[in-house]
């Protein structure tokens, strides 16, 4: 037990740290230039006497004062001041009180204090609000309002409510800032808030179209409080006006995202060739093995090459038959249209596939460059369109 003491004290004693490495480096980094370094023995020892004195700084998700069972926060001030004057003090936080603690991270008070606003937003991507319950609210007066479909998993589950709709506005979102520029969400003239498109229908086939608060904080562009836009008059009520003018017809609003412009982009053509190249197959094969079926992760990489073989070739066999098959995706990290092709590594299509194969197409040949599982597969097609249900639907997932 000695030695698991010794070998487990000081920052690593406390709790899980993700940046073992490079936290010496971080901290030394924002200190005050007339500060000494810290070196890993010296702050390895502070965070033990602070432990072992028992004045920790417990805060819970408000950030403020509680006992260690309700703390969310656990704050070690290091007594060295930072480069802008203030204190630099060291924090570890857990999701829940019932979970271990993780760190570390350095800052000051002042942003810790808005760390922990920030925390409690409610987050659908860029676009946030004050608290958990408007954010909720939004989402589930978006579902009421869209025409009827599946917006949750009917086996793979959520800590929040609408998971695949929550996915698909933020997606949307960050698709139409990088679009022709941003010129397809509008501005108002005092930039006070924006307006864009959300590619959805209500139930009487209109369009549904969003309302953004803009603040501007420190450089930063921030997105507040999205709602939904009911009728024009919303506009005129906050004094939306675009180059003088108030909006007044519906040709005035935004269109929705444009994710391809040719046809071809988005059909899987079964006559061109697979890249089962050996480095692809590597990357699938042991780096994404967690993605495959429990009784496959044991198998040898030889065995699961074959099997992924001959899955392929079943897919591409079928989808010559049925070009719905093997249907597009947007994958937002690099704004860009690939395809998904089911895999049953069974050679049984009776149930869902094990998985989703995600194929690039460049330079004339398809590229097989890594695997999905089924729910984040949804979401990246759903972006898209809502994907026929052949293999891919929600009830399924």
């Amino acid at each position: 037990m000695a030695n698991e003491r010794e070998i487990r004290k000081g920052v690593t004693n406390f709790g899980f740290v993700t940046n073992i490495r490079t936290f010496i480096q971080e901290v030394n980094d924002l200190l005050a230039e007339s500060e000494t370094p810290f070196r890993a023995f010296d702050f390895n020892a502070l965070i033990d006497k602070i432990t072992e004195e028992k004045t920790v700084i417990y805060k819970n998700k408000f950030g403020k004062n509680t006992t260690v069972e309700n703390a969310v926060y656990a704050l070690f001030k290091t007594a060295k001041k930072a480069a802008n004057g203030k204190e630099l003090i060291a924090y570890y936080d857990r999701a829940r009180v019932e979970k271990g603690w993780t760190g570390i991270y350095f800052t000051t008070e002042k942003e810790f204090e808005k760390e922990v606003k920030d925390n409690l937003m409610f987050r659908l991507g860029a676009l946030n609000f004050e608290n958990w319950q408007d954010g909720l609210q939004f989402l589930e007066d978006l579902k009421t309002k869209c025409i009827p479909e599946k917006w949750n998993y009917k086996s793979h589950q959520s800590g929040i409510p609408h998971p695949i709709l929550k996915s698909y506005i933020e997606n949307t979102f960050e698709k139409l800032k990088v679009e022709d520029n941003g010129s397809k969400i509008i501005k108002s003239d005092d930039k006070k808030y924006i307006v864009f498109n959300t590619g959805l229908l209500d139930k009487f086939f209109h369009e549904i179209f969003i309302i953004v608060h803009v603040l501007e904080e420190g450089g930063e562009t921030l997105y507040r409080n999205p709602y939904i836009l009911n009728s024009l008059t919303d506009l005129t009520r906050i004094g939306f006006t675009m180059n003088g003018k108030r909006v007044v017809k519906q040709d005035d609003l935004p269109e929705p995202a444009t994710f391809f412009t040719n046809i071809n982009e988005v059909i899987f053509h079964p006559d061109i060739e697979i890249d089962r190249n050996y480095d692809k197959f590597t990357h699938i094969i042991e780096e994404r093995r967690d993605r495959f079926p429990r009784e496959d992760q044991e198998r040898d990489s030889t065995e699961l090459a074959r099997k992924l073989d001959n899955s392929i070739n079943y897919a591409i066999a079928i989808a010559k038959r049925n070009y719905k098959l093997v249907i597009p995706m947007y994958r937002p990290q690099e704004a860009k249209i690939q395809l998904l092709m089911p895999i049953y590594l069974s050679g049984s299509f009776t149930s869902s596939p094990d998985f989703a194969l995600v194929l690039d197409l460049e330079d004339g040949i398809y590229t097989p460059e890594t695997i999905l599982p089924l729910d984040a597969a949804y979401q990246n097609a759903r972006l898209i369109t809502k994907p026929d249900e052949l293999w891919l639907n929600p009830d399924d997932i």
